[in-house]
């Protein structure tokens, strides 16, 4: 019986280091190269963003001055 749990410990402390040795295999082969492919795609991204932004300020610059026209039309009209 004491022969049976040292072997199981033996056991749980195999497991635990492959685990230990599965992440860092993990974090070297495939989450670093994941990180850069996924910040590549935002850096490629980043132009278009700035456009679109570029393109909602004017449409809110252009909203205003519509706004500000209507309201000087109704003053003129009264």
């Amino acid at each position: 019986m004491n022969n049976e749990k040292g072997i199981s410990k033996w056991i749980l402390i195999l497991i635990i280091a492959l685990i230990i040795v599965a992440a860092i295999y993990w974090s070297k082969y495939f989450a670093r190269p994941m990180a850069t492919v996924m910040m590549g795609g935002a850096d490629q991204a980043q132009p278009a963003i700035e456009k679109a932004k570029q393109a909602s300020d004017s449409v809110d610059k252009a909203n205003k001055i519509a706004v500000d026209a209507a309201k000087k039309l109704e003053e003129t009209e009264k």
